[in-house]
């Protein structure tokens, strides 16, 4: 295998540094996307305006819990991060030739004497939780005040993540309150 020099290699925080240089009304978004016992999925999408409607590029990171000494305590800041430096590299903001930043490099070196966990099984919902979940998006939906919108997610905070017809108690949730802010 090919030796590379770490040196050559962007961080996250160059590009960031860059990217707001460039477009200082732009904007960053983050997404946990899948998280379970041992791995975290994040999804970045950057925009060269606050207002934009569309990213110009997004990017994914997957980081497993324990597969370094940072992601023993900070695997979803890890991969946060991550994804954010492959969103930027999506849209330009990569030396030539070096797509990936230093982190990604570093962890392509670390997995060479520390080989890669598999990811447990996706987690497996009962029919009463997603009975449950059901209900409580409904519920959501349906709630006219910040105070009820609350409690709905105090009982059923444990299916936050179910999906049921496209649709997670997480994001209802979030949108409903969006519309009570006036967002």
């Amino acid at each position: 295998m090919a030796k590379f020099d770490l040196s050559e290699y962007e961080t996250v925080e160059q590009r960031l540094s860059r990217f707001w240089k460039a477009h200082p009304e732009g904007r960053v978004l983050t997404d946990l996307v899948f998280h379970d016992e041992r791995r975290f999925i994040v999804k970045a999408e950057i925009y060269f305006d606050r207002d934009d409607m569309t990213p110009v590029a997004s990017g994914y990171a997957e980081e497993i819990v324990g597969a370094s000494p940072v992601n023993r305590t900070s695997a979803l800041e890890n991969g946060e991060t991550s994804s954010i430096g492959r969103a930027l590299a999506n849209c330009g903001f990569a030396s030539e030739g070096k797509r990936p930043s230093r982190s990604e490099m570093e962890k392509v070196e670390r997995y060479k004497t520390e080989p890669r966990m598999p990811a447990t099984k996706a987690r497996v919902w009962t029919v009463d939780e997603e009975q449950k979940a059901g209900k409580a998006i409904q519920a959501a939906t349906l709630s006219v005040s910040v105070d009820e919108l609350k409690a709905i997610w105090e009982a059923n905070k444990e299916v936050a993540d179910l999906e049921i017809n496209g649709m997670t108690l997480k994001s209802t949730v979030n949108q409903k309150k969006a519309e009570f802010d006036g967002e």
